[in-house]
């Protein structure tokens, strides 16, 4: 069975359904209390204190421009009328102040913009209680109603608490004034208060449901955009990141390796090139299989990340070979760097493998201002893993590169 009519059309103000549109979008996902989002509290308060800005603005303004009604309405009564607007304005014009202070204003916008608007109301609805034309100074209670229903942006009680001051004001009037009201000039004001009231709650409901289906959409939007974002950044990281090693992958090392030459021929510096290949890797995927050749590679990486200087960079080049870009390291940095790995790695300690059956080749190149060209450093780093594969377990340097003394190394 649908629902009432009424239901639906409440519904599609709240932004849950558009009439004539049912069934026919996505349901929306749940997001929590949309006035429990900081963002919108924080939106809200500074529409609320805008609004009740405007409003006490006009209120005090309007307010002493009315004794120009009261001299040609009720001249006999236009001179303490425009004492008691003037004495009004004393409470309005402070309320209004403590709205402008930003800290005040933004935690209290609605009390204070209510505020300024009830003293309006007991002021006018004590000059009903006294006039021969009343229809005149209902307009004026009937103001103050539709300005918070049409410009506060509050929630709906808001509106309501001046709806319920303005009937209180004016019971409170017709009861204590000196002189009895005809029933004719109180059922007259009660019928454009009454009308003012209805307009305004029903003006003001219909501006809140379509604020809050505003805030649901920026809300959702912001959401989105951030979801994009975080989607963009991984594809970004993903684009330049190897799923298997978490490392760099080829595309990221020939993009930083142009950069590196361009800043080394640019500047004079050098830069080093690091070519890593794991020694018998096809032997190590027979003994453990491919999910062993996988956490072997996964545990390299993880050493050569570890002992790089921050602006090093980690690649994986394919299959088991790795790279370590090095800008601005000099040939003594590189081999020792080199050197470190292939010891550190041969004493690593995996689940499954046998002490020292990880072992490195690695291959060296450094190559300083004009000779800072990418193909030929990788084709010098290629040819020095080339004679360290020779041996395994080693480095390999080509000649005329200065290196420490070391066992381990492999000259070419």
């Amino acid at each position: 069975m649908s629902a009432p009519a009424p239901r639906r059309f409440a519904a599609a103000l709240l932004g849950s359904e558009a009439p004539g549109t049912r069934g026919s979008a996505a349901p929306r996902p749940p997001t929590g209390d949309l006035f429990d989002e900081p963002a919108v509290t924080a939106e809200l308060a500074r529409r609320a204190r805008v609004s009740g800005l405007l409003i006490g603005v006009v209120a005090v303004v309007l307010l002493p421009a009315w004794s120009l009604l009261d001299a040609i309405v009720e001249p006999e009564l236009a001179a303490s009328f425009t004492v008691v607007r003037f004495v009004s304005l004393v409470p309005m014009l402070a309320a209004l102040g403590l709205l402008w202070a930003r800290p005040v204003g933004r935690r209290h916008p609605e009390l204070l913009t209510v505020a300024i608007l009830a003293v309006a109301q007991f002021e006018i609805a004590w000059m009903v209680a006294q006039v021969d034309n009343v229809e005149s100074y209902a307009l004026g209670l009937s103001i103050a109603l539709y300005g918070s229903g049409g410009l506060l942006a509050a929630r709906l009680r808001w509106t309501g608490a001046v709806a319920g001051i303005t009937w209180t004001a004016l019971a409170g009037a017709v009861v204590l004034s000196p002189e009895p009201m005809l029933a004719r000039d109180v059922a007259s004001v009660s019928f454009y208060i009454g009308t003012a009231t209805v307009v305004a709650l029903v003006t003001h409901a219909l501006r809140q449901a379509l604020a809050v289906r505003e805030l649901r959409a920026r809300v959702d939007l912001e959401r989105e955009r951030d979801r994009t974002r975080g989607l963009l950044a991984r594809l970004d990281r993903l684009s330049h990141e190897d799923p298997l090693t978490g490392v760099a992958n080829r595309r990221r090392w020939d993009a930083e390796l142009d950069t590196a030459c361009d800043r080394a021929r640019a500047e004079g510096s050098a830069v080093a090139v690091l070519l890593v290949d794991l020694d018998h890797f096809k032997a190590v995927n027979d003994r453990h299989g491919h999910a062993g050749g996988d956490t072997a590679l996964r545990a390299v990486a993880a050493l050569l990340a570890g002992r790089v200087r921050g602006d090093d960079l980690v690649a994986r080049l394919g299959g088991d070979e790795l790279g370590v870009l090095m800008p601005g390291a000099d040939a003594d940095r590189a081999v020792g760097l080199a050197e470190g790995l292939r010891g550190a790695t041969a004493q690593l300690q995996l689940p499954g493998f046998a002490a020292g059956e990880l072992t490195l080749s690695l291959g060296v190149a450094v190559g300083t201002g004009p000779a800072a060209v990418p193909a030929e450093l990788m084709t010098r780093a290629d040819a020095g893993l080339y004679a360290a594969k020779s041996t395994r377990n080693a480095v390999g340097v080509l000649p005329g590169v200065p290196v420490p003394s070391s066992g381990g190394l492999a000259p070419h």
